[in-house]
């Protein structure tokens, strides 16, 4: 009597006939809980910024990106990006997301998850807080309860008395050259009047710049004999 033949290969297990298609049914789960997580981390933490203009020239330059945090309050002296829609006018960025490969890879991502990278947005130091009088202009500089903050101006800016509103700040360009800050919003051109923007309008502090490669780091203060 024969022994019955040996089977050329082992049948496959019960327990793993089916992991491939588990396996691809996960898939789909795992990029939505990714899209899920970028979405959380920039609706609360942190958010890519592309520079629009050179107003925070050379702090920041017209091209550059940066990370901007989006949580805790600004302090003096910290750059932010802050919402003007409802304040004054301000430079849309969409126009600027697709600058480069990393603006088209940002502007690629942020239309997948739904996000709208165009409001009207600007950047802009912080110098004043609430209670705090803002003047100008004492020898072509601005001041802050007597100290001067800011570029040095133009020796025709339009002089002015501000007593910052609690719960807004005043933010300067770090340069007067295409500046669109408080300063230049002042008066005509505000919603409020005396250019300042509201607490809850400020989307986030920059920490960081992240493009490009070699110049990734922290915005440094400014200076204090820019033209």
């Amino acid at each position: 009597m024969t022994s019955p033949a040996t089977p050329d290969t082992d049948p496959v297990p019960a327990t793993t006939a089916g992991a491939g298609s588990s396996r691809a049914h996960r898939v789909p789960l795992f990029l939505a809980a990714g899209v899920l997580a970028v979405m959380l981390v920039r609706a609360l933490l942190m958010q890519p910024y592309a520079v629009a203009s050179d107003s925070m020239a050379p702090t920041l330059e017209e091209g550059q990106r940066v990370l901007v945090a989006k949580v805790g309050s600004p302090s003096i002296g910290d750059v932010v990006v802050a919402d003007v829609t409802q304040a004054w006018p301000g430079p849309d960025r969409s126009t600027h997301t697709d600058d480069g490969l990393l603006g088209r890879v940002l502007g690629s991502a942020s239309a997948a998850v739904g996000v709208d990278l165009g409001e009207r947005s600007v950047l802009g130091r912080v110098v004043a807080g609430g209670g705090e009088d803002v003047v100008c202009c004492t020898a072509g500089r601005v001041t802050v309860d007597g100290a001067a903050v800011g570029p040095r101006l133009a020796g025709d800016a339009a002089p002015f008395r501000v007593t910052v509103p609690e719960g807004r700040y005043f933010l300067l360009s770090d340069t007067a050259a295409g500046a669109m800050d408080s300063r230049t919003h002042v008066g005509a051109g505000s919603a409020t009047t005396d250019g300042t923007i509201a607490a809850d309008a400020v989307i986030g502090t920059v920490v960081t710049r992240i493009w490009p490669l070699r110049q990734v780091g922290a915005p440094a203060a400014p200076t204090t004999t820019q033209p």
